[in-house]
């Protein structure tokens, strides 16, 4: 990784369970994500999360706290990193999924 990439400072936290990464290195899951975005400095990533808010705001992706007494529109919160399912574990979730619809 180059210097000034996003990830050159990444620490791991002891009891906390990464997404991402293992004690061994990367996840499988992610390793295609993280060559994709293992060069990308800090600043560039924060210039695509800003484009990205302005994208939902534009598109309507927002809700309104009525009681907040502001009525703005507000965006949804997202994460710019995806979290990567791999099939064993959706399979996991979609069971899940279907018992609590047919509860």
């Amino acid at each position: 990784m180059q210097q000034n990439s996003l990830l050159h400072s990444y620490r791991e936290q002891p009891n906390v369970w990464d997404e991402m990464f293992l004690a061994e290195g990367i996840r499988p899951e992610y390793r295609h994500f993280v060559s994709a975005i293992a060069n990308l400095a800090g600043p560039e990533m924060t210039r695509k999360v800003e484009l990205a808010k302005k994208l939902f705001l534009s598109q309507g992706v927002t809700f309104t706290v009525y009681s907040s007494g502001e009525g703005l529109e507000k965006i949804f919160p997202f994460d710019i990193i995806p979290r990567i399912i791999n099939h064993a574990e959706w399979t996991r979730i979609e069971a899940g999924i279907k018992q609590r619809l047919k509860a």
